[in-house]
């Protein structure tokens, strides 16, 4: 089975283990599910959803990969004069681009007759690390579940 997730937010951390677990309870089999996001600047994850381990996620990687580069420094991605395979109005998003080498673009969680087999605190996190702005607003995101049966 396959279901598709859509969303739209410019929150760094959505949970997804609401919809997740009621596409598994309606498969009711036993196996993996697999959640991919299709987007090069969002991520997933399994943490804690707990509100202080997130404010520490994001002063991390506010602090090593800021939006804005300390001493005129740059990030090269953002250097869009540079580069041919980009329209010329490209974002400039190149630290969103960087943080996603701390997350993974997938999860994968098992499951036992249709119930997700999550520890006590985890949930699954849709992350968003480039939420748009006046100039380029949200975008909606694509996240494939593909449950594969034991």
């Amino acid at each position: 089975m396959k279901k598709t997730i859509k969303i739209k937010t410019d929150k760094l951390f959505t949970i997804l283990t609401p919809e997740v677990a009621a596409y598994a309870k309606e498969w009711g089999k036993s196996g993996l599910v697999n959640i991919y996001t299709t987007h090069t600047t969002t991520s997933l994850r399994v943490l804690e959803n707990e509100i202080l381990h997130h404010a520490d996620i994001r002063f991390w990687l506010d602090k090593y990969l800021p939006k804005h580069k300390p001493e005129n420094r740059r990030y090269l991605h953002d250097l869009i004069s540079l580069r041919n395979d980009v329209p010329q109005d490209e974002r400039i998003n190149a630290y969103s681009h960087m943080r996603t080498l701390f997350f993974n673009t997938s999860e994968t969680v098992p499951i036992e007759e249709g119930w997700l087999m999550l520890g006590k605190w985890q949930d699954i996190h849709f992350i968003e690390l480039d939420p748009g702005d006046k100039v380029y607003p949200l975008q909606e995101r694509k996240i494939i579940c593909t449950f594969i049966e034991e």
